[in-house]
């Protein structure tokens, strides 16, 4: 690591003794591996550049057994990284666009009693995001989850006419 050399720090003078140079020169080793310590600590710190002790720290916190190479395993520390609070109602419908598909939910909090509710699209995997919602939302908020439903305030804009000439698969999916 020429950027952190010893002998640079000496005032001009005493960089022209023998002496000093021997001395920083057999300190230099030494200071090299302590910045190369520094740095790798440094790495550990974060998910993107964390080696392997730093990945198998945090799965350990995170209760995630150790699976795959270490691209993989960091992918899965990142996932539940990023589940953690602070939770907003724009992070779960971002979360749950990215998980359920764009118009294929929606949500409705009931605040006086706590209560979050969630209606699926009947395709999309409810377990999934019932475990993610266990996982995330904070525990004085209940859950309930139901199927999404073609509602009559979903096409009341439509005139009888338009809805006779649609199918019914048409229909859901545009409506959902």
């Amino acid at each position: 690591m020429t950027d952190r050399r010893l002998d640079g720090w000496l005032p001009p003078l005493l960089g022209l003794a023998r002496e000093y140079r021997v001395l920083l020169g057999a300190e230099q080793p030494e200071i090299d591996g302590l910045w190369l310590a520094v740095r790798r600590l440094w790495a550990e710190q974060f998910i993107d550049s964390a080696g392997e002790e730093g990945i198998l720290r945090r799965e350990g916190m995170m209760r995630l057994p150790p699976a795959g190479d270490l691209e993989t395993r960091r992918g899965a520390v990142l996932a539940r990284w990023r589940e953690t609070p602070p939770f907003t109602k724009e992070t779960l419908e971002t979360v749950l666009t990215e998980l359920c598909g764009a118009k294929r939910f929606e949500t409705e909090m009931d605040a006086v009693r706590c209560e979050l509710i969630v209606r699926l699209a009947p395709s999309v995997a409810a377990e999934a995001v019932t475990a993610m919602l266990a996982r995330r939302l904070p525990a004085n908020i209940a859950v309930k989850t139901g199927l999404l439903f073609i509602s009559h305030r979903r096409l009341a804009a439509h005139r009888h006419r338009e809805l006779a000439a649609r199918t019914h698969k048409e229909l859901v999916e545009e409506a959902i």
